[in-house]
């Protein structure tokens, strides 16, 4: 790779300083630092025999440069996916083909001329239509750091392996680099996002973090096999002791921000292979920068040339619409009405986006986690289309750098995880009563009945909401509930605000002339479901359940055979695991235990629901990610953005 250590620097560099001292500010740093390193390197090369070194350049086999051609190749392609990753971090929403060609010939231009931050920022903003200046520069600045941690890490892999020789403090240090990247690794899912002059930035999920490491190692062992190759034949050392020398040297290199780390590069490789000597060491390393550097700083400088900033074409395998502020008209918003599950309105609050498929006219409420893209409920629209939109949500998990999920799926979602081969695992029991049928006579409800009672003596009126709601009211009493209860909830769970309960069926409770708690419903085509119940301090007791009584008579009228009280976590009583605990967490998080009693009181219909992702291990981190994103909700935006995938 080898994106300038400049990029780095120039992540933090202070405000402009007009004029010369700027510009001196920036630059005479790195040619100081260089300047010490050609210093340094003039005793090892002053009584360097330049006619051995061209006689070694020449003695460099067809074979040689095609055999170096390829590892460069193999280098340059793991570089153009660092650019493809990041893209999917960041969420530019460009194509990832032109994503990794503008950044192998960024990085191919930038490691050459030097000045990496400017020159990358610019062969990135050149090439990619739809990438404004700002973005271009951020994704410059995330690959070198990206780079530079995914180097540290392979370098102390590599050391701690195959130190070079005398170097045993390296092995330590590059075991206790092991040891932090490797924590850092597992706290990363729990890390808040940081705040930089003013912005936010999210940390990389835990597959990007993964990803990184990977690519630099293929990276860099490409790069230090191309320069490998090139050694004259007997003079080679061994190459798992030249490769700690070569990645030691490659981040000497970075570090002064030398255009290709001259100077650093070849006093740190000269330091640790002192066995060879410096002619046959010096040809090989000529003919690297031929290969490695000028000839694709050349092919970049030709595909920026031929580049055009017109508009860009959206990407052959999907495309992401532009956020809207009202939900779509047309074919989705119908689709969203007529759902199955009709908790699918949920996306009306605009925390979650809409996974479409053009061709079966369906689609699946699709949530964003740190760590995955998850499907919430089953999916709306024609039956049968659960395995098209499986694979739907694992591309666009791919393309996004997450772990594709699903939650709260009942058992044909489920079913088609598993013909997939993914794990799945119950996580919820949906709790249903049918009003047609619903009986509060039934001996099985005699607490209900008690409940009723209770309320009526208190005095307890329950309406439904006309076309003006009492949103003053209501949002006194959700911030009372919100506070004895540490804040709401969110993620599969809505969350009061007037303008998302003004589209749902509202149900007001008063007792003494006040207003005292209200429960809201999503009200599809095909059932009503149980959404928002806040009540105050002075509801009386049994408040709620005339609330849900009062609901369950009106779909009753309606001709309603279904009615659903929302899904709580499966009891698990005494169970050990780390399933049982994942479950614990999540109804410690949502209150579960008090709820399980209200709903239990109904005598409802209990069916179970579904988390499933491609591995337990995935299961696992995403069902934790999940977890948290319901105990402590980002705030919510206004938006119904949509993944549309075409056919």
């Amino acid at each position: 790779m080898k994106a300038s250590g400049e990029e780095v620097a120039a992540v933090s560099a202070p405000g402009p300083i007009p004029g010369f001292w700027h510009a001196a500010r920036r630059h005479l740093p790195p040619l100081a630092i260089a300047a010490v390193f050609l210093w340094l390197l003039r005793d090892r090369v002053s009584h360097v025999d330049a006619g051995a070194v061209l006689a070694a350049l020449g003695e460099v086999t067809l074979a040689q440069w095609t055999a170096a051609l390829g590892a460069t190749a193999l280098s340059f392609w793991a570089v153009g996916h660092y650019d493809a990753v990041l893209h999917r971090h960041l969420g530019t929403g460009l194509p990832c083909t032109p994503a990794r060609r503008a950044g192998m010939a960024a990085i191919a231009v930038s490691q050459t001329l030097g000045l990496g931050f400017v020159t990358g920022s610019l062969v990135r903003w050149r090439m990619l239509p739809g990438l404004s200046l700002w973005q271009a520069a951020r994704l410059t600045a995330a690959v070198a750091i990206s780079f530079l941690m995914g180097w540290a890490v392979v370098t102390a892999a590599v050391v701690t392996l195959l130190p070079p020789p005398g170097s045993e403090a390296l092995r330590w240090i590059g075991a206790i680099a092991l040891l932090l990247a490797s924590a850092g690794l597992v706290l990363s899912p729990f890390a808040r996002p940081l705040r930089i002059a003013g912005r936010t930035f999210a940390w990389p999920s835990l597959v990007t973090l993964t990803r990184i490491p990977i690519l630099a190692a293929i990276d860099t062992l490409a790069a230090a096999l191309a320069l490998w190759i090139l050694l004259p034949v007997g003079a080679a050392p061994e190459f798992g002791h030249y490769l700690a020398a070569f990645l030691l040297a490659l981040g000497a290199g970075l570090l002064s921000s030398a255009p290709g780390g001259v100077g650093a590069f070849e006093v740190t490789l000269f330091a640790f292979l002192p066995g060879i000597a410096v002619e046959p060491l010096l040809a090989a390393i000529l003919a690297y920068r031929a290969v490695y550097y000028a000839l694709p700083a050349g092919i970049g400088a030709i595909a920026m040339a031929f580049s055009a900033r017109a508009p860009a074409r959206a990407s052959d395998r999907f495309a992401v619409t532009s956020p809207t502020t009202t939900p779509p008209a047309g074919p989705i918003s119908g689709l969203v009405a007529n759902a199955r599950r009709a908790e699918s309105q949920l996306v009306r609050q605009g925390e979650h986006r809409i996974l479409f498929d053009d061709q079966e006219l369906a689609g699946w409420v699709l949530g964003t986690t740190r760590q995955a893209q998850v499907a919430i409920f089953d999916p709306f629209g024609a039956p049968g289309t659960e395995a098209r939109l499986l694979r739907c949500l694992a591309n666009e998990a791919r393309l996004t750098g997450r772990i594709p999920c699903l939650y709260k799926v009942g058992t044909r979602g489920a079913a088609a995880a598993r013909r997939a081969g993914w794990a799945t695992l119950p996580v919820a029991h949906e709790v249903s009563l049918n009003p047609l049928h619903f009986d509060p006579a039934s001996p099985k409800r005699a607490g209900l009945r008690r409940k009723l009672r209770l309320a009526g003596k208190a005095g307890v009126v329950v309406s439904r909401a006309g076309s003006t709601l009492p949103t003053d009211d209501m949002a006194e009493i959700a911030r009372e509930w919100a506070e004895a209860r540490g804040g709401e909830r969110g993620f599969s769970m809505g969350r009061y605000d007037p303008e998302y309960v003004s589209g749902q069926g509202v149900w007001l409770a008063h007792a003494r002339g006040r207003l005292v708690a209200f429960a809201t419903f999503h009200e599809g085509a095909r059932e009503w479901t149980l959404d928002l119940m806040r009540h105050g301090a002075e509801a009386p007791d049994g408040t709620m359940h005339a609330l849900i009584a009062a609901a369950l008579a009106a779909a009753r009228e309606a001709g309603l055979s279904r009615l659903s009280l929302a899904a709580l976590p499966p009891d698990i009583g005494s169970s050990g695991g780390p399933a049982a605990k994942l479950l614990r967490r999540t109804e410690a998080a949502t209150g579960s235990p008090g709820l399980r009693q209200f709903k239990s009181s109904f005598a409802p219909d209990w069916q179970t629901l579904y988390i499933a992702a491609p591995s337990r291990t995935a299961l696992l981190v995403a069902g934790l990610d999940i977890a948290r994103a319901i105990a402590r909700p980002e705030p919510l935006p206004r938006t119904w953005p949509i993944s549309r995938y075409g056919s």
